[in-house]
């Protein structure tokens, strides 16, 4: 099996490197040209709790380069959910057949849609790691002990098949908690309620997914998926059986002020001018749009969170009761 991480970032080359280094299958990390060169040149330096790895990992810039696609290749999809319709356009247009496994490990409830569009085998896989993309050619994963992170693998909308056991297999065999999951969409929603607080905490620069703000956005998502019937797994329990399985968070010797940090919040920290509050936050409000149900804190969210990432702000800009004053300017 050849796995084809694409868009290696923070989560890519993480599962891309754990994934490598057990030499147990073939990975490829296709990623922006300063990581590529980086990894090209040095190799892909994976920095967890307890020690560093530094692996030649095969890396490309473009779909291109993975010309010919074969049977038992399997695309990782694992770019911020904003890049994933080009994606999908630069793997079909690279002459990616139909029946190319996509297995989107991604925040969100958009992506899945979205690559059923392109490709016919369409997989969720719901992740939940603590890691750090702050420099080309490096990732930070948090972890100590022999979990890397939790990974959970089923078929779009449900169910499960060969490959999905297969991916979820190599996975744990490569450090990562989780398995197969049938309903692993529900469990994306659960993680979901968790990431619609990392545009707040990109804004605020203040503790990841605490406080009142962050309650009422999720509130709001709640109420608007039940009128949509959209499914989710009861968030308490969720958080229950997933922290059961994971190894003790735990940053590497020279990055321990750094601390947890969203994807978000490193979109803001690296300046690449765009960030994932659409695809969250975003993806709220338009259903809520939709279904004539307000959502005035996702709202905010979103809409300031991607002004500060197109003007590439810093973290931080914000305080919470000046968002809260934004709340209350919403006319509805």
């Amino acid at each position: 099996m050849r796995f084809i991480v694409y868009g290696a970032g923070a989560v890519g080359s993480t599962i891309g490197g754990h994934l490598f280094r057990t030499g147990r299958c073939d990975v490829v990390l296709v990623g922006n040209t300063d990581h590529v060169d980086a990894i090209r040149e040095s190799g892909l330096r994976l920095i967890t709790a307890d020690e560093e790895f530094v692996m030649k990992v095969p890396a490309c810039k473009m779909a291109g380069e993975l010309v010919p696609f074969g049977d038992d290749d399997v695309v990782l999809l694992t770019a911020k959910s904003q890049h994933t319709l080009r994606c999908l356009g630069q793997l079909k247009n690279a002459g990616a057949p139909r029946t190319l496994p996509i297995f989107c490990c991604q925040n969100s409830l958009v992506n899945e849609p979205l690559a059923t569009r392109v490709f016919d085998r369409v997989y969720g896989v719901m992740e939940v790691m603590s890691t750090l993309f702050l420099e080309p050619g490096t990732v930070i994963n948090g972890k100590t002990g022999r979990r890397a992170g939790f990974l959970e693998v089923g078929c779009y909308p449900r169910g499960l098949d060969d490959l999905a056991q297969a991916v979820s297999t190599a996975f744990c065999e490569a450090g990562f908690a989780g398995g197969a999951n049938s309903w692993v969409m529900k469990a994306k929603g659960a993680k979901t309620l968790i990431n619609l607080s990392n545009a707040f905490e990109a804004i605020t620069n203040k503790g990841y997914g605490t406080g009142k703000f962050v309650a009422k956005a999720r509130e709001e998502a709640m109420r608007i998926w039940s009128a949509a019937g959209i499914e989710w797994e009861p968030y308490e329990e969720f958080l229950k059986r997933v922290h059961e399985d994971q190894a003790v968070y735990r940053m590497p010797k020279k990055y321990e002020r750094m601390g947890p940090r969203s994807s978000s919040w490193q979109s803001l920290f690296r300046g690449t001018g765009n960030i994932e509050a659409e695809e969250l936050n975003g993806d709220v409000v338009k259903l809520g749009r939709l279904l004539n149900l307000p959502a005035p804190y996702n709202e905010v969210l979103w809409t300031v969170a991607v002004e500060m990432a197109e003007k590439k702000e810093k973290p931080g800009k914000y305080t919470v009761q000046q968002l809260e004053e934004m709340v209350r300017k919403l006319a509805y």
